[in-house]
C-alpha cells in the first residue's frame, strides 16, 4: 500500500502570461539540469463558463486503442510480483524447434525466440493482452526511497521532458508504446528537434541506477486546437515518439490507462521532479517524489479559488480542468507541470489529471487544477491513430 505522505511535493508552473497559475517552470540534472523561469503579467480570469459544458464522459473498458488482443504476453517484472503468472516459455527451445529431417524445399516459418529478461528481472507471462497501468515493485539493487519520495520504478509511465542539452521542461505519461501526454503548454512553442523524452527515469543525478533509463526523440507534437496560453484551457498535447519503447524488457517502463471509469472523491497520486515549495525557497528534487490528494469537486474547487486573489467572479472551466489537493503541505509545485495525476481502482492505475496550475503550492483549502483528461478522450484517440 502507498504511504501516506504529509510533504509538499510541487508544481506551479511560469508562463508568461500567467504569474503563479500554471505549475510548470524547470531547471535540475543526470544528469539533467533545472533551469528556473520568471514570468510576468496580469492572472486571467474568464468572463463566463464555456458553454456547453461538459461533464467527465467516460466510456466503459480499459481504454487502449493500441492494445492488440493476443492469448497470452510476457514482460520482464521482479522477481515475486508476477500476478496470476502463466507458465514461462522454455529457454531452451523446448516445444518451438523444428526437426529438421524434412526435404520439401518449403521455408519453414520462424519461430517466436525464447523469451528472456536482463537486470535480475524474472519472466512473467500473463493470458489476454498487455495490461496498461500496473507498478511493479522495486527490481534488484535499487536504492531505498527516502521520505516523500516514490519508490524505483514505481511510477513506470511517467517521462521526463528533456531538451537536447539536458535541461528540465516538464513531464508525462506513457499511454502507448510510442505516444506521450503531456500539457500543451509545456511544448506548444518548441521546436521538434530541440527536445526528447526520457523513459524509466528515477533519479536525476546518477546514472548507476538498476535498470537505465533510455531517451527518446520526437517524431510529432499534436496541440488540441483550441488549446488557449492565456487561460489553460484545452491545455493537453500527445507527442508521437520517433520509436516505439519496449514495454515488455523493464518493469520502469509501462504505459498508463486512460480513464474509463470516475474517481471522484478519491484519494489518487502525482509524481515528479519539482519544487518541493512555492517561492525562492523551493528547491527541485533530483529523486522523483510523490504525494497523495483527494480529488474536489469543481464546485467546491471553484468556492476555493474564488477565496484566493483570483476573486469571486472566477469561473472554472469544467470542461479543461478538475481539480485535488487543499491540504496543507501536500500538493505538486514549480516544476511538474504535465506531470499525471493517476487514480487506482483494481489493482490498475489510470491517468485522470495533469498537472496545469494553481496558487501556491501545498495552502489548506487551495487545491491544484488538473488538466481534465476524460474531456479529451476522443481528441486524444484520434491523435494516436495519426
Amino acid at each position: 500500500m502507498r504511504r501516506v505522505l504529509v510533504m509538499l511535493l510541487w508544481s506551479c508552473c511560469h508562463l508568461a502570461k500567467i504569474q503563479g497559475l500554471s505549475r510548470d517552470d524547470f531547471g535540475g540534472s543526470r544528469q539533467f539540469t533545472f533551469a528556473d523561469s520568471g514570468g510576468g503579467g496580469q492572472v486571467p480570469v474568464p468572463a463566463q463558463q464555456e458553454s456547453p459544458v461538459l461533464t467527465r464522459q467516460l466510456i466503459a473498458g480499459t481504454v487502449n486503442p493500441f492494445i492488440v488482443n493476443t492469448p497470452s504476453y510476457c514482460i520482464c517484472v521482479p522477481a515475486g510480483s508476477c500476478p496470476n503468472p502463466l507458465p514461462t516459455p522454455p529457454t531452451d527451445g523446448t516445444g518451438q524447434i523444428d526437426i529438421r529431417i524434412v526435404n520439401t524445399g518449403a521455408t519453414p516459418a520462424p519461430t517466436t525466440p525464447p523469451f528472456s529478461c536482463n537486470f535480475g528481472l524474472a519472466v512473467c507471462c500473463q493470458a489476454g493482452a498487455y495490461q496498461c497501468g500496473r507498478s511493479y515493485p522495486p527490481p534488484p539493487g535499487s536504492v531505498a526511497a527516502g521520505a516523500g519520495q516514490a519508490s524505483f520504478g514505481e511510477y513506470p509511465w511517467q517521462v521526463a521532458l528533456l531538451t537536447t542539452g539536458e535541461v528540465y521542461l516538464g513531464s508525462g505519461a506513457l499511454i502507448s508504446a510510442q505516444h506521450v501526454l503531456t500539457v500543451a503548454h509545456k511544448v506548444a512553442n518548441l521546436a521538434i528537434t530541440s527536445f526528447k523524452v526520457r523513459v524509466g527515469e528515477w533519479d536525476a543525478a546518477s546514472t548507476a541506477e538498476p535498470i537505465p533509463a533510455l531517451d527518446v526523440m520526437v517524431s510529432n507534437v499534436f496541440i488540441h486546437p483550441n488549446y488557449n496560453s492565456n487561460n489553460l484551457q484545452n491545455n493537453v498535447a500527445v507527442l508521437k515518439l520517433a520509436t516505439p519503447v519496449s514495454l515488455t524488457s523493464r518493469s520502469t517502463v509501462g504505459t498508463i490507462c486512460l480513464p474509463s471509469i470516475a474517481f471522484v472523491g478519491q484519494r489518487c497520486y502525482v509524481a515528479g521532479w519539482g519544487k518541493n515549495d512555492f517561492g525562492p525557497t523551493g528547491a527541485f528534487q533530483a529523486i522523483q517524489r510523490e504525494v497523495d490528494v483527494p480529488l474536489i469537486p469543481n464546485a467546491d474547487c471553484q468556492t476555493a479559488l474564488r477565496q484566493t486573489r483570483l476573486g469571486a467572479s472566477f469561473v472554472l472551466n469544467n470542461a479543461s480542468f478538475i481539480c485535488a489537493g487543499g491540504e496543507a503541505g501536500k500538493d505538486a509545485c514549480t516544476g511538474d507541470g504535465g506531470s499525471p495525476l493517476v487514480c487506482q481502482t483494481g489493482g490498475i492505475w489510470y491517468v485522470v489529471g495533469m498537472v496545469a496550475w494553481g496558487i501556491g503550492c501545498g495552502t489548506a483549502g487551495v487545491p491544484g487544477v488538473y488538466v481534465n483528461v476524460a474531456t479529451y478522450l476522443p481528441w486524444i484517440q484520434t491523435m494516436m491513430a495519426a
